[in-house]
Order: structure tokens, then C-alpha cells, then sequence
């Protein structure tokens, strides 16, 4: 369906119906489709992360622990060590993931928490039973869903915003970056 300029200008004010079939969660697809495309990205590369045969860059890992213990001696807190660092990065590591997540999906974002807890339970189970070089936690599990969590928390903003305008929408007002254009062509998505 095709706006007309009649149809187009109808969406200034809250007494004049909305055109039929439009749909309000037309209005944000391009973000939750740039989302979903960059959620699938993100999660290819923690694929191949968490199922590599072996644990992640081997020498990394020595040179993190040398590294820390020469900062212990130089009066660095022995509360900062190697397992802290390996559990914040695997928060690090899925907060991108609840983040994206979250952002494309259309209802019920707050689940991509329990998808992350699940997909890394998974992972977890995996590890444990055909990588044997790998080493599969539960502690890994908690972070992995923390991570999540903050991803999900970050993202409140965004989709609090992407509510207003769905609002706003539905009551038949644009908001300041709804151009005519991008309506019009919203409305032929």
C-alpha cells in the first residue's frame, strides 16, 4: 500500500483516523532488522570462540597470568587475578549478545536473558562432553547470563524510546523524526 499526500498528512493530528493497514511495528523493522544482522554476526564469532578445540590463544593466557603476577608484586590487589579477568570477559562477551538481542526482538525482550542462559548451558554441556581440552563450568553459565542481563539493562532506553513512538504512532502523531518520506515508505514495507 502506497501513501497519498491526503493519507500522508492525516498522521499530524490526533483527530484524523490513521491509514488501514499500517502497522506500528513497521515503524522501527529497519532497527530490529540491522539488530538481528548484527546479533547473528556477533553470535558466529562467540561460536567459534567457545567451540574451539582448545582453550582461546594458549600463550595469551600465560602472558595474562605473568602479567598479573608481576602486578601483585607491584602492589596490584590479589582479589584481581586471573579467574576475575576470565569471568569478566565472559560477561563482556554476551553483554553485546543482550544488547542486539533484546533490540531485535519485537515482544517479551527480557526472554533474551533465559535464550542466553540456555544457549550457555548448552555450550557449557558441550564443552564438557566433546571438547576435552575445554573446560565447562557453571560459573561460566552465570557470567555468560550476567553478561546477558547488562546487555538487557543497557538496552532499556531504546526500547522505552521505541514504546513512546509506537504510541505515538498508534494515536496518529509522528514523532520529529517520522518524516512523510520515511512514513510513506514505512507504509510500503
Amino acid at each position: 500500500m502506497t501513501l497519498t499526500k491526503d493519507m500522508a498528512t492525516s498522521f499530524d493530528g490526533p483527530d484524523r483516523p490513521r491509514p488501514r493497514g499500517l502497522d506500528a511495528a513497521r515503524v522501527d523493522r529497519p532497527v530490529r532488522r540491522m539488530a538481528a544482522v548484527l546479533l547473528w554476526l556477533i553470535a558466529g564469532v562467540v561460536a567459534v570462540i567457545v567451540f574451539w578445540p582448545g582453550p582461546p590463544d594458549p600463550g595469551g593466557q600465560s602472558a595474562l597470568r605473568d602479567y598479573l603476577e608481576q602486578a601483585h608484586a607491584g602492589g596490584l590487589p590479589s582479589w584481581i587475578n586471573f579467574d576475575l579477568v576470565q569471568n569478566l570477559a565472559n560477561v563482556a562477551m554476551f553483554a553485546p549478545l543482550g544488547l542486539l538481542g533484546s533490540l531485535a526482538l519485537r515482544r517479551h525482550n527480557y526472554l533474551i536473558v533465559a535464550y542466553a542462559a540456555v544457549a550457555s548451558g548448552l555450550i557449557e554441556l558441550i564443552q564438557l562432553l566433546l571438547l576435552p581440552h575445554r573446560v565447562a563450568s557453571l560459573l561460566d553459565v552465570a557470567a555468560n547470563t550476567a553478561g546477558a542481563l547488562v546487555g538487557f539493562l543497557l538496552s532499556i532506553p531504546a526500547l522505552r524510546r521505541r514504546l513512546r513512538r509506537r504510541r505515538r504512532y498508534l494515536r496518529g502523531r509522528r514523532s520529529a523524526s517520522d518524516s512523510r518520506r520515511r512514513v510513506a515508505r514505512t507504509a510500503r514495507i
